[in-house]
């Protein structure tokens, strides 16, 4: 019997299933977009470190922080870190956070 990935079928499903609990239900639309907003921010920051020439390991003289802190701040980790250590990182690139009105 050959083998039938249902790889693709499967990730559909899946998909349509998280579409529409994201268009129904407030709860899972709010995760959603404060994972994605989570993700942006990373990717931002990350990339405002390469753009100033900045290597992890002058954040890391700069801020004291751990290698792994600057690692998981920059990529997508389950961890989040701390106001206090995100505004160590930022203020170490040269920027600031702002709060914006949506």
């Amino acid at each position: 019997m050959p083998f039938i990935d249902v790889t693709d079928i499967v990730l559909n499903e899946e998909a349509k299933e998280l579409e529409e609990a994201y268009k129904n239900n407030p709860k899972v639309k709010r995760a959603i977009d404060q994972f994605e907003a989570e993700c942006r921010l990373r990717k931002e920051i990350a990339e405002a470190r390469r753009e100033n020439n900045i290597s992890q390991s002058q954040i890391k003289e700069l801020t004291g922080l751990t290698q792994q802190t600057i690692s998981r701040i920059e990529t997508n980790s389950e961890i989040s870190p701390s106001l206090k250590i995100l505004l160590k990182y930022v203020d170490a690139i040269g920027y600031e956070l702002k709060l914006v009105k949506k």
